[in-house]
């Protein structure tokens, strides 16, 4: 293939010695070549960095910090970096079939006008199962994937416009993260991923999702799925995500979104279904209060930050205000799905 296009994979790794090989491996074997890997440690204590231009078999370049950076802030480093035409963002955790990054490169080819490319993630352990074809927004600012644990019947087998891709595994054209920016280094993990591709969607850059672009996740293997640590990062950054980048109407009703989506999980809880219920599960309830109020009280803090970079994003938006509208109806997602699934 002439003029191929150099992708830059951007791996951000924290203590992922027990799953970097094999992320490694899997960007080994890729059908298509023109590849630049750089690998951001998060300062690693499992020495799970140090073996890996051997793992991977040919050049890499290594960030190391001397600190935990977070997931914004080790993939901003990665995005000052690279080279490439395109980037690819690619958990630790994440294993790319031979033909991933080649059916990538193709179908976003054909779509120049295109900013972003959402992966088919399945699970790893079973990957009959979805994981990500793309993210759903709920009104009050968090976010979750769309498929996620449905049975895959062929019902994503085509390629659509989705809103934007899930962080495990997604795809940005380089001109398009020069337009919009990067990650915002203040999530640190967690919904960074809604806040970029939706400033990416005000700036007039869609999404598509590639289903031959296939990628075996293992779900929040560095965090955990139910700690402390993502509910608090999860709750915060969902507030940053509704006053930054939701109109103005849904920004003020956004708390009887919120006030829906707690009901919602008030029942889960009662029921033990779901994410709330395995959190109260390892914790307490009193737990699930000090994490929402800590939640609460940091976006307060930044508020006035918050509204200022809401001017400048809005600012610089080009879609109408209709279509702004239109985007958020368009993907959706519903609280009791959101409150109810694992």
């Amino acid at each position: 293939m002439p003029d191929r296009p150099l992708v830059s994979v951007i791996i951000v790794n924290y203590n992922g010695g027990e799953f970097l090989p094999e992320c490694l491996e899997a960007l080994r074997n890729q059908t298509y070549d023109a590849l630049e890997l750089i690998l951001v440690d998060n300062a690693s204590e499992d020495g799970s960095a140090d073996c890996a231009e051997q793992i991977y078999g040919r050049p890499l370049t290594l960030i190391r910090n001397d600190r935990n950076e977070g997931f914004a802030g080790g993939n901003n480093q990665g995005f000052r970096a690279a080279r490439g035409e395109w980037v690819l963002i690619l958990n630790n955790d994440a294993v790319p079939d031979p033909d991933a990054v080649a059916n990538l490169v193709e179908f976003g080819g054909r779509h120049p006008e295109v900013g972003m490319l959402a992966c088919r993630v399945v699970q790893y352990d079973r990957p009959h199962f979805f994981d990500s074809t793309g993210l759903l927004v709920y009104p009050d600012g968090v976010c979750r994937s769309r498929g996620w644990q449905e049975k895959d019947t062929g019902q994503y087998d085509q390629p659509q416009e989705v809103l934007c891709p899930h962080g495990c595994a997604g795809m940005y054209r380089k001109t398009m993260l020069d337009d919009t920016g990067h990650f915002d280094d203040a999530y640190f993990a967690y919904l960074e991923d809604l806040d970029l591709g939706m400033r990416g969607q005000l700036r007039g850059w869609n999404c598509l999702y590639v289903p031959d672009a296939r990628v075996r996740h293992r779900k929040s293997q560095t965090a955990g799925n139910y700690s402390k640590f993502k509910a608090y990062h999860v709750e915060r950054n969902r507030i940053y995500n509704v006053i930054r980048l939701m109109p103005r109407f849904i920004v003020l009703v956004s708390p009887l979104f919120t006030l829906s989506r707690y009901l919602m999980q008030a029942y889960a809880l009662a029921t033990r279904q779901g994410l709330p219920s395995d959190f109260v599960r390892e914790y307490s309830y009193l737990g699930l209060l000090g994490v929402l109020l800590r939640a609460y009280s940091r976006a307060f803090f930044r508020l006035p930050t918050l509204l200022r970079q809401r001017r400048a994003i809005s600012a610089r938006r080009k879609i109408s205000t209709r279509e702004w509208y239109d985007l958020i109806s368009r993907f959706k997602l519903d609280a009791i799905e959101l409150a109810l699934k694992a």
